[in-house]
């Protein structure tokens, strides 16, 4: 359990420095089951553009729970944010996936669904900024 813990607040640490060097203002929201309220890993805000992040380090496929994805849309909803999960794929680095097709796909993610759906850092601006 700890070595998974500090898997993925790893992984979080690494995308909140990631974003900060593309120019965002980031903060890693640590929660791990502990508050009650709609909380990503990550918010990252960029000329007044908000981005938040539920980031995953796995080595195979993951079902992120559907409460999870409604609690990412819910900061689209009334935040006005635009809702992604990161997973960072060991030697391949992160692929970002929107939140609607994850939620097509019932919050399954295997590696084949985020080669075909995902996206990387790079288009993450155009995917967000338009």
């Amino acid at each position: 359990m700890v070595h998974n813990y500090r898997k993925g607040y790893t992984a979080e640490r690494e995308m909140v420095h990631t974003l900060a060097k593309r120019g965002y203002m980031t903060i890693r929201a640590p929660r791990s089951g502990r508050i009650m309220l709609a909380s990503p890993d990550v918010i990252a805000v960029k000329a007044g553009k908000i981005i938040v992040i539920e980031c995953k380090s796995r080595k195979n496929a993951f079902t992120i729970p559907l409460d999870q994805l409604s609690q990412l849309r819910e900061w689209e909803e009334k935040g006005g944010a635009r809702a992604y999960v990161a997973w960072k794929i060991a030697h391949k680095g992160w692929t970002l996936l929107d939140i609607a097709t994850v939620e097509k796909n019932k919050g399954n993610i295997g590696k084949k669904f985020a080669e075909v759906n995902g996206f990387g850092l790079d288009d993450l601006e155009k995917r967000t900024f338009g």
